[in-house]
């Protein structure tokens, strides 16, 4: 098998000889506990941390900045608020500010300033800004970006804007969101057209997605399930069973998929020396993350940005390599993705390289922060330690006040 390692310096050796369509630089502004927070990202990154320290609001804004360039703001700004809830401290100005740098196309830097009111869900474009391009105005008080407005409601408007939502379109359109429940991913799925190759941020919709590649491509479906047999061999196959099935309305970052039942298909496995087939919900949670995961390798449509909430969750430290390469091939076969995910795993933390990895961390109500390569502690130890034994051995309160590298 490949280890993790060469497959990051693949992804790396890569990024180097083309240019990736990427978010260099993410900033956040009055967004829950994030009062003014920046994050330089790679093609992977990861965030770190404690508890609470702000790690899940940073990839629900960088979410909602993405969203907002196909969907509704209030449909982008996802979960359960109402009023100026999301906004720091309910921030009387009400204004949220999300803005990214682009690696590719002519715009450095898009930026998205919402305002929400007093009650009510609701969220109004304040203000919207194209680096280069400040004769460009967005509707002030408007539900949609001009992004939407051009890009998805073709709204009339001259080339040179045209051109410009375009290319942020390009850059930030084709978010995944996934905080999954294993027991919400073995659900039986009914039926749905507007949900190709697409799961719920829950998981939900993995037998509708497995069938999908299936009807697609079967030499694809094909592959994946020999992929997914060298990882557990005593299964010999897949299936996908007609069975009643459930349908979920459209998917809401988190919120908990609201179900109805209909007919549909479930998905089975056939084990070795066993006649009679295994449904998923009695198989192990790490058995249908893995299946997740390598379902998102094996679409057809890739996403563009990737964001995993704790991949390491129902998952046994050895087969986490497993999903860690998973997430490394998806972003070093589709040169368009790239991924942000969260954990608590030093494991993890270990197969990563310092400029990969930012500390979050909260003091006095407040985000906070750091990139690995940026500590003077990584740098000394990094040559004796794994870079998760360095985390765990100093902790997050160590590494956050431990005195940053001065850069030339």
């Amino acid at each position: 098998m490949v280890s993790l390692k060469n497959v990051l310096k693949s992804v790396r050796q890569a990024g180097s000889k083309q240019v990736r369509p990427m978010i260099n630089r993410f900033r956040v502004q009055n967004y829950k506990a994030l009062r003014d927070v920046s994050l330089d990202l790679t093609p992977i990154h990861v965030l770190i941390g404690p508890n609470d320290s702000g790690k899940t609001s940073i990839l629900s804004a960088l979410a909602a900045l993405c969203r907002s360039v196909d969907l509704h703001l209030e449909q982008a700004f996802g979960g359960a608020w109402d009023g100026r809830e999301l906004v720091w401290h309910g921030d009387s100005e009400g204004v949220v500010r999300l803005s990214a740098d682009l690696s590719a196309g002519d715009i450095k830097t898009y930026a998205l300033d919402c305002r929400f009111p007093n009650a009510g869900r609701q969220v109004r474009v304040e203000r919207e800004s194209f680096s280069n391009y400040s004769q460009i105005d967005a509707n002030k008080g408007a539900t949609d970006s001009l992004v939407r407005r051009v890009c998805v409601r073709n709204a009339a408007e001259t080339a040179e804007t045209q051109k410009v939502c375009r290319a942020v379109h390009e850059g930030l359109s084709g978010v995944h969101y996934y905080r999954w429940n294993p027991r919400t991913l073995a659900l039986p799925v009914a039926p749905d057209s507007a949900r190709q190759f697409r799961l719920n941020s829950d998981g939900f919709g993995l037998a509708l997605l497995l069938d999908d590649i299936l009807g697609f491509d079967r030499d694809r479906f094909n592959e994946l399930e020999a992929r997914f047999r060298s990882i557990f061999p005593e299964i010999t196959s897949i299936k996908l069973l007609r069975q009643p099935g459930f349908r979920a309305p459209r998917d809401d970052v988190e919120q908990v998929s609201k179900l109805n039942q209909a007919d549909g298909k479930g998905v089975y496995f056939a084990l070795r020396g066993n006649q009679q087939l295994v449904p998923a919900s009695q198989v192990s949670d790490g058995i249908m993350m893995i299946l997740g995961y390598l379902a998102i390798l094996y679409t057809p449509h890739s996403p563009r940005v990737l964001l995993i909430d704790e991949p390491e969750n129902g998952i046994h430290p050895k087969r986490l390599q497993e999903v860690l390469n998973i997430l490394r091939e998806i972003v070093s076969s589709q040169v368009r993705t790239q991924l942000v995910l969260t954990t608590h795993s030093p494991y993890a933390v270990s197969l990563f390289e310092p400029g990969e990895v930012t500390l979050c961390t909260k003091s006095d109500g407040e985000v906070k922060t750091k990139r690995l390569s940026d500590s003077k502690l990584v740098e000394e130890q990094g040559s004796l330690f794994t870079l998760g034994e360095i985390w765990t051995a100093e902790g997050d309160e160590d590494l956050a006040q431990d005195n940053s590298l001065s850069r030339s």
